[in-house]
């Protein structure tokens, strides 16, 4: 066992040298399947990075595809222990972390970058979002991604080809924002995870969901959609890889600083290679003879029209339940500003 021996090994070197002493595994949970986009881009990566560094220092267990728990139960997990890190998406458990919501608003960013480093700087130990839900919930981010805007994917039962034809579409979200930008253009929204979505589209229970290409690619639904938005912006899930806070404190400074830095250095990759891939999958489906549309410039305008009411409704609804969503809208925009400034 990969462990063990490691363990093995460093007892050797720690009798000569106590600093070499310490060792740590660290466990990594999350929902999706092990060959997708995100993992590939981003928790492989990290793992191999921080060994990289730390060499048999740090062990990793990762266990992908729900293994260990439903995507909506990953924070429970890793607030358990069961789990030292796990994939943590906020709208999943948008009953403790509402704020969260906020980098998945429709129209918001324009790329997985501007989403990604935005959300990073209210995430991230003394951000906003850290202050008011992931250090409440004992969990720390240490790296986290927002994929590139949404787009709407149909099966080729549904057979819609224009704004106009969402009407009465039930389609897959996620919960809080998602479905607001759904119900602003009369389609109705019905709340699943991603692994759900091939089986619902498949039977009929469903007749599209939003996603990137990038996922639609990973999960397969490629081989059964009939039509796709290109240039629409159903906003993005904001995604985290987030560590417990007891393990967290139980790590030699040196592992910490160690993954904060590879972290970092992971969210900024991570973005760029699902920007491009985007694009490469949009002209993918093409090729398989899906039904790519772009929609005019009077339906974008409806469309940007209807998703800034549903902003501003989103943190109306917060602010009445006591919660930050003025605050938090103004401060996701002040961010994504700052990008779009600085690359002026």
């Amino acid at each position: 066992m990969k462990t063990t021996l490691t363990a093995i090994s460093l007892l050797a070197v720690s009798a000569i040298n106590p600093a070499f002493a310490q060792e740590v595994t660290l466990k990594i949970a999350d929902s999706l399947p092990a060959d997708h986009i995100i993992t590939k881009n981003t928790t492989d990566v990290f793992m191999a990075r921080v060994q990289e560094e730390l060499g048999d220092r740090v062990a990793f267990e990762h266990y992908p595809a729900q293994q260990l728990a439903k995507a909506k139960d990953i924070l429970s997990i890793t607030q358990a222990g069961i789990a030292d890190i796990g994939y943590i998406v906020p709208s999943y458990v948008s009953e403790k972390m509402p704020l969260g919501g906020v980098v998945e608003l429709p129209g918001e960013i324009a790329s997985s970058c501007e989403g990604s480093l935005a959300f990073r700087n209210l995430v991230q130990p003394g951000g906003m979002l850290d202050e008011l839900e992931f250090q409440p919930a004992g969990v720390r981010v240490l790296y986290n991604v927002a994929l590139s805007p949404y787009q709407a994917i149909f099966s080729e039962r549904a057979g819609v080809g224009s704004l106009d034809e969402f009407d009465g579409m039930k389609l897959r979200s996620n919960a809080g924002a998602m479905e607001l930008s759904l119900q602003s253009v009369e389609a109705v929204p019905v709340r699943m995870t991603p692994p759900e979505i091939f089986d619902a589209m498949t039977k009929g229970t469903i007749d599209g969901a939003l996603l990137p290409f990038t996922s639609t690619f990973s999960y397969g639904l490629d081989q059964i959609v009939g039509s796709a938005t290109r240039n629409a912006n159903f906003g993005t899930v904001g995604i985290t890889y987030s560590i417990s806070e007891k393990k967290w404190d139980s790590l030699p400074q040196d592992v910490q600083e160690v993954l904060t830095r590879v972290g970092q250095e992971v969210t900024e990759s991570a973005c760029l290679a699902f920007d491009e891939a985007e694009v490469q999958f949009a002209d993918d489906l093409s090729a398989k003879d899906v039904n790519v549309f772009s929609l005019s410039n009077d339906e974008t305008a409806r469309l940007n029209a209807s998703f800034e009411t549903v902003a501003q409704d989103w943190a109306k609804n917060l602010d009445s339940r006591d919660k930050k969503g003025s605050e938090a809208l103004a401060a996701f925009r002040s961010e994504v500003e700052k990008l779009r400034v600085a690359n002026d």
